[in-house]
């Protein structure tokens, strides 16, 4: 196996390996949690961390490396991204960001289906997983308008500590349904702070 393709299962999968799942529950937020969310969301910090993403996306999709380090997946119905994490990110800063994508993508009219967290050993790792999974609020009419497709989150922590973000839309190529938006229009959004979209 060649090292992208090491980091590439790494960021988004690979065949799973026996485990054993020891937490599977529903995201619950604290009310300290979301205060500070809420401050960080108010913070240069998160401003300054959201536009660097937006210029590691940017430039990636023209084959420039950019810090944050991030790993693409484009293919015909599938588009997304992975940002590894590094201690100089902050813990609180990344994990902030993975619930400020899933607020990014709820405001462009798509609902919260599942907020999941697990936790399991494998081997002699122990995985935190939180998952966002949200898809576009359906119309009856066809073909059926399926923005950027379904869009599922993830934060994973290996031992207690963050290893990365993931971020996939899914599409269907079935013809009930409208040709999925352009996934860049989907990640310069996400990237921001702006509060409505238009």
């Amino acid at each position: 196996m060649s090292y992208f393709d090491d980091i590439y299962h790494r960021l988004f999968g690979k065949p799973a390996s026996p485990s054993r799942v020891f937490v599977n529950e529903i995201i619950k937020r604290s009310q300290p949690f979301l205060d500070q969310f809420q401050a960080w969301k108010a913070s240069d910090v998160c401003e300054e961390f959201l536009n660097d993403l937006w210029q590691s996306y940017f430039w990636r999709k023209k084959g420039v490396d950019k810090d944050p380090q991030m790993v693409l997946l484009e293919s015909a119905y599938s588009n997304g991204f992975a940002i590894s994490y590094e201690e100089k990110y902050g813990k609180s800063n990344f994990h902030y960001l993975f619930d400020h994508l899933a607020e990014q993508v709820k405001k462009l009219d798509y609902r919260l289906v599942l907020s999941r967290h697990t936790m399991q050993e494998k081997g002699d790792v122990v995985e935190m997983k939180e998952m966002h999974y949200l898809k576009p609020k359906r119309g009856f009419v066809e073909p059926i308008d399926q923005k950027y497709g379904n869009v599922q989150i993830e934060y994973i922590e290996e031992n207690d500590e963050p290893t990365r973000i993931k971020l996939i839309a899914n599409s269907y190529p079935d013809r009930k349904y409208k040709e999925a938006q352009d996934f860049e229009e989907l990640a310069q959004y996400i990237f921001s702070l702006q509060k409505n979209h238009n």
